[in-house]
């Protein structure tokens, strides 16, 4: 091959030569080309190195050339490239350096491993999807990167929970915009469907900037690649650079940084080079038209990724009147009854996101009745998202009483509650046997507090994998605002056991990595546990409150007993039955509920003798000195 295009070559008349070579000027063959470079100020290296890519895609003969070529390191390559394109060796390595636009643009994959002259130097998926689409001129080469946010359906006012932080959000981005201040980045992250999207949107509304949006699929409706968008980001970077009116949005950063290759391990824990490092750094660092960058999860970047995030914004659970307006705001002039909006409003696992699709669901069955198209709907996703259809909740038999508590540490409920309220923050351990108002307390000083009760038993945490324990005890306390819950763990025994006990290291990291999350959260924390005894003694030393529950006292008995099985409190209780009630001295509140219930299940009203026959039945079934009663 090579001696039959060294004879073809030869007999190629010199006029033709001398005509090839006063056409052959720096322009570039495509006008593609010539308008990256106009776009991008690329020189004339540059614009050479481009428009060999377009005919490289285009020319087969071309491609069957640089095959000829043979397989050679890049040191080789390089020089025999610098020839082909007329360039020296040296210009062409500093246009093919990593820092150099055509690179750091993500326009083209350099291989430096031993390879032919065709795979020696390739177009990026994105470089080659701006070359097949031909734009014309600038605007439609940035409507082939971004695309124009949706308006905003929400303003700022319906995320009242995120008040400070929408206000300083817009402040900021809006100066940056307007000074061409350099590297502001904001990071949403959050729950999916928390609605960060639609603050973003918001956020750019409130700053009268346009919003722009990175797209995550082209014109055929093929999804970029992971590389693709982020150059399509950072070319769109400079596209708007010369603007002070622009907004860019990239959604879904997560599915950009979730990749194998080593581009973007920094981003997961792995191993990766610090040039992979320090370019991912400059990416946030020298972006000249504010960004708001937004992802579901963070826990696998790195960082030296995290830190360079000028404005970080956590989406967590919104409180209970937050989302009593979104339940409005979506599902509000339905016909639906205001007891509806309230139960959704109370489950805290429904994100705006679930609500909307029970809105589109009443439009498209407009002859349904809504309450049982919105149940079901609800049911529906709460099942595919959480496994549930819906959230476990207390159902309370009796009517809770803080006269029927009996506790130990000379502090009434009323005091707590006050003292938690003036400091706003305060641990507390509530421990005793079972049934005696522990969680019913916890339920209270929540209302009493005007705070949404975040309640979690130690089975919604504990893993069987080595260290997703801690991570998930890490997850709650970060998740929880402290200014709007009141967060109450039960079964803390199952954490906070004597590390003296440990047999594994991870039972020790588990009451380390609680300890440490109780001493730094700066809200209202509850533990309760039925085995006081066991607990480690440093948890106990960081509890600010510890209340012993204790089983019903003699006085108590006797006013429960009255109202549930006579109707009043206050009534008089036979002197028999009296009798009997003094003897059942382990008598919890929790005890008088079960028996409720058995009432409320079998249909009938109890008389006063069969109701204190099912409570005794009750008591001696309660395990004594470690053996249960017969």
């Amino acid at each position: 091959m090579r001696q039959r295009l060294r004879q073809c070559f030869q007999s190629v008349p010199r006029t033709v030569l001398t005509h090839l070579t006063r056409a052959d000027d720096a322009a570039p063959l495509s006008p593609t080309v010539a308008l990256l470079g106009e776009q991008f100020d690329l020189d004339a290296a540059a614009l050479r190195v481009l428009d060999f890519l377009d005919q490289h895609t285009l020319v087969e003969p071309l491609r069957v050339l640089l095959r000829e070529c043979g397989r050679a390191p890049a040191r080789v390559n390089l020089p025999r490239l610098a020839a082909l394109l007329g360039l020296s060796a040296a210009t062409l390595r500093e246009t093919l350096s990593r820092q150099a636009p055509l690179r750091a643009l993500g326009l083209i994959q350099y291989d430096a491993d031993p390879s032919d002259l065709e795979d020696f130097l390739r177009p990026s998926d994105l470089l080659r999807e701006v070359l097949e689409a031909a734009p014309t001129d600038g605007a439609a080469l940035l409507a082939l990167l971004i695309e124009p946010a949706p308006p905003a359906v929400w303003d700022l006012v319906s995320f009242p929970h995120l008040a400070a932080e929408s206000a300083r959000l817009t402040e900021v981005l809006g100066e940056a915009a307007r000074t061409g201040t350099v590297g502001v980045n904001a990071l949403l992250h959050g729950e999916p469907g928390t609605g960060k999207t639609e603050l973003a949107r918001a956020v750019a509304a409130a700053c009268g900037l346009t919003a722009y949006q990175v797209r995550s699929a082209d014109d055929e409706d093929d999804g970029l690649s992971r590389r693709g968008r982020l150059s399509a980001y950072l070319l769109a970077q400079r596209l708007l650079a010369r603007r002070h009116d622009a907004l860019l949005i990239f959604d879904e950063v997560e599915d950009v940084f979730d990749s194998g290759d080593n581009l973007f391990a920094l981003l997961r824990g792995q191993s990766v080079t610090g040039k992979q490092k320090g370019w991912m750094n400059r990416i946030l660092e020298e972006n000249r038209v504010p960004a708001l960058w937004i992802a579901n999860a963070t826990d696998g970047m790195d960082p030296a990724f995290l830190r360079r995030f000028l404005l970080p914004v956590a989406f967590v659970t919104p409180p209970r009147s937050v989302r009593r307006q979104m339940a409005e705001r979506h599902l509000g002039g339905c016909g639906l009854a205001p007891d509806l909006l309230d139960e959704l409003a109370a489950d805290p696992a429904l994100a705006p996101a679930q609500l909307g699709a029970a809105r589109r669901l009443l439009d498209l069955r407009p002859a349904a009745p809504p309450e049982a198209t919105v149940r079901a709907g609800v049911a529906a996703l709460r099942t595919l998202l959480h496994g549930a259809p819906a959230p476990r909740r207390r159902t309370p038999a009796t009517d809770f009483d803080v006269a029927y508590l009996n506790l130990t540490g000379g502090l009434a409920p009323s005091a707590i509650a006050q003292a938690l309220h003036r400091q706003g923050r305060g641990s507390l351990c509530f421990y005793g046997p079972p049934g005696t108002g522990k969680t019913a307390l916890a339920e209270v000083l929540a209302e009493a507090l005007d705070r949404e009760l975040i309640a979690r038993q130690a089975s919604d945490l504990i893993s069987p994998y080595v260290g997703e324990t801690e991570q998930n005890l890490a997850r709650l306390f970060r998740e929880c605002d402290p200014t709007r819950t009141v967060l109450f763990l039960d079964e803390v025994d199952s954490f906070l056991s004597d590390r003296r006990q440990a047999r594994h290291s991870w039972e020790r990291t588990a009451v380390n990595e609680l300890l440490q999350q109780m001493e730094t959260y700066p809200g209202i924390f509850i533990a309760a546990t039925n085995l006081m005894a066991g607990i480690d003694g440093a948890a106990l030393r960081r509890f600010d409150f510890k209340l012993g529950f204790r089983a019903l006292n003699p006085a108590q008995r006797r006013g429960l007993f009255a109202r549930e099985a006579l109707g009043d409190e206050t009534a008089t209780i036979p002197p028999d039955l009296a009798r009997s009630l003094d003897g059942l001295q382990g008598l919890t509140p929790g005890d008088v509920a079960n028996v409720c219930r058995q009432q409320t299940l079998i249909g009938e009203r109890l008389t006063p003798e069969q109701f204190l026959r099912r409570l005794a039945a009750e008591c001696r079934l309660k395990p004594r000195d470690g053996v249960q009663a017969v």
